[in-house]
């Protein structure tokens, strides 16, 4: 609460009202809005102009940056917010990391317009009681009670992937779900396999288990799956080595000790004392004798590909060639623990100590040369570790993309797959919900007949809490470029015949049962949203002033900019 809240009078009976805070988040949601379903808008997120950056005075020509998306989370992630309670909804996309520490996939966020959208609804229904003379908490705890009508709608909505005819087309169709609204080239029909695939093999993807690459050259419909991994930017490490190894066993050297397999110079060996020449020589001969031995070693294993973590030195690397053994060096910690995750082989730390059971396999690994960059001379090279025999780790490689439709068609597999892996229950409650405003309409529905039956001033919030998920239905109506207030009266009048899976299916816009058009949605993913959504609105009701540390405490009308102009700094705080 505000300092100036605490100094109220007591005889002043009206709340504070949060005024600034619900304007900021309806603000943000207004932006994301278009986002939301099967056909949405592109928002251009402009973080920087030309005109405003550069440096003319030391030749520093100036650049726009700028990110163009049709996915929520890309966009409140880019959006340039300055105002207080913008880490409270940035919340809804996940944990902040400081800095660069972010890695591609560990974070998959999904549904994150849906709790925007419907969060700012429950503040604008929340504005509309507190006027009418409401408490903030009698708010909250209306909201409290439709949130668990709503967790007893969602359980008893929920069908289990088992439950379907064909588990895997269900599988499939809740991955093209997924995928929908952002779906680069149209190609979610042949992406949904893939995404299954996946998961199936590798059970839930993260940054170690599914790894995306994407690549300019080819055509988008001819990615596909490698059951491995793929190191993209490296290459043999010496060009007499052979480009491809069929049936190849894989050795992992990941450690620094005794310099694995690079030269180690005389004085740098613990314990010995160069003194001489002779003695020098000597130590030279010793050193050169160790890395045949070191070699010998690994051909008697039968290794094919040895895999390190360091450097390999000029006189391994020859040694190696001799012996037909392909080498890769310089691997980071990422790559390195996909290709041991992919090929099923054990990091060790001497190459003296490693055994038959340290040995990973894939049935193919090759150097590939990819489509010649433009303003580049070379081609770009990846080493692919393919057909391996029980992988942890999977590889999409994508083809034909590049910028930034890359990186969102990218984001797009990785939901896709993170989705049906919701679906499956791993990690979360498992099952599947009809989509398409379907659920929506049914929780609607259940919360009123709820608030008819509440004998207090909660049934107020009830009621105002299935009108914000009306909104929801309404958005995708919107959306999709059908009227909002018939296509709500449509599917109304279909819920009330008793097609409890009655929905809108776009593009098309037809209102049909969405389970048989295979519109289905992670359950999950539907109870996060819910959840998030009402706890920021419960939170946000309770806050009478946002106020920012840095500057001081004069009030901001409610209608101020929300982004990081001069004058945005001063959003706020409520005039109460």
């Amino acid at each position: 609460m505000g300092e100036r809240e605490a100094g109220r009078s007591r005889s002043d009976p009206a709340p504070r009202f949060p005024q600034a805070n619900i304007t900021a988040v309806r603000a943000i949601a207004e932006i994301l809005r278009t986002t939301l379903g099967p056909t949405p808008q592109d928002t251009l997120v402009l973080s920087q102009l030309e005109t405003r950056s550069g440096d003319a005075d030391r030749g520093i020509p100036g650049t726009d940056e700028y990110v163009v998306a049709s996915d929520g989370a890309t966009v409140l992630e880019e959006l340039p917010l300055e105002h207080p309670i913008a880490p409270v909804l940035l919340r809804v996309v996940g944990p902040e990391r400081p800095g660069d520490t972010d890695v591609e996939g560990e974070r998959i966020p999904d549904g994150i317009t849906t709790t925007v959208v419907l969060g700012a609804a429950l503040l604008d229904e929340a504005a509309t009681l507190l006027e009418k003379g409401l408490h903030p908490t009698t708010v909250s705890m209306g909201y409290e009670t439709a949130l668990g009508v709503v967790a007893d709608v969602l359980d008893d909505a929920t069908r289990s992937l088992s439950a379907f005819p064909d588990s895997t087309a269900a599988a499939s169709a809740v991955a093209r779900t997924a995928m929908t609204g952002n779906d680069v080239g149209a190609f979610a029909d042949d992406w949904a396999p893939l995404a299954v695939d996946a998961v199936e093999t590798v059970g839930t993807p993260d940054e170690t288990t599914f790894a995306v690459r994407r690549f300019s050259n080819g055509r988008i419909d001819e990615s596909r799956l490698v059951r491995g991994a793929v190191l993209d930017r490296y290459s043999r490490a010496h060009p007499e080595m052979e480009r491809e190894k069929r049936d190849a066993t894989v050795l992992a050297l990941g450690g620094q000790d005794n310099r694995g397999l690079q030269i180690r110079e005389p004085e740098s060996i613990a314990g010995v004392r160069v003194d001489s020449v002779a003695t020098e020589a000597a130590l030279v001969d010793a050193e050169h004798a160790r890395r045949r031995e070191v070699v010998d070693h690994l051909v008697e294993l039968g290794v094919d590909v040895v895999v390190t973590r360091s450097g390999i030195d000029r006189h391994y690397l020859r040694l190696l060639v001799d012996a037909g053994v392909l080498g890769v060096r310089g691997v980071t910690s990422l790559d390195f623990s996909h290709v041991c995750r992919g090929t099923g082989a054990t990091e060790i730390i001497k190459p003296d100590d490693a055994t038959v059971a340290d040995l990973g396999h894939a049935g193919l690994v090759e150097e590939q040369r990819i489509g010649r960059r433009r303003h580049r001379r070379k081609r770009r090279r990846i080493l692919v570790f393919d057909e391996c025999d029980a992988p942890e780790t999977v590889t999409a490689v994508l083809t034909g993309v590049s910028g930034q439709p890359g990186d969102q068609m990218a984001r797009q597999v990785r939901k896709a797959a993170a989705a049906v892996a919701a679906a499956r229950g791993l990690g979360r409650r498992s099952g599947v919900v009809p989509g398409g405003g379907a659920t929506e309409l049914r929780i609607a529905r259940a919360l009123r007949t709820t608030a008819r039956s509440t004998d207090t001033r909660e049934q107020l919030a009830i009621e105002a809490y299935a009108d914000a998920v009306d909104r929801i239905v309404t958005t995708l109506a919107r959306n999709g470029g059908r009227d909002p207030v018939t296509t709500l009266a449509d599917l109304r009048a279909a819920h009330e015949t008793g097609s409890e899976r009655a929905g809108l299916v776009l593009p098309d816009g037809t209102i049909e049962d969405t389970v048989d058009a295979g519109v289905l949605d992670p359950v999950a993913y539907r109870r996060k949203q819910y959840v998030c959504a009402t706890e920021v609105s419960q939170l946000l009701l309770t806050i009478d002033d946002a106020i920012d540390a840095e500057r001081g405490d004069e009030g901001a009308s409610p209608g101020e900019a929300l982004y990081d102009t001069p004058g945005s700094r001063r959003t706020d705080s409520t005039d109460g």
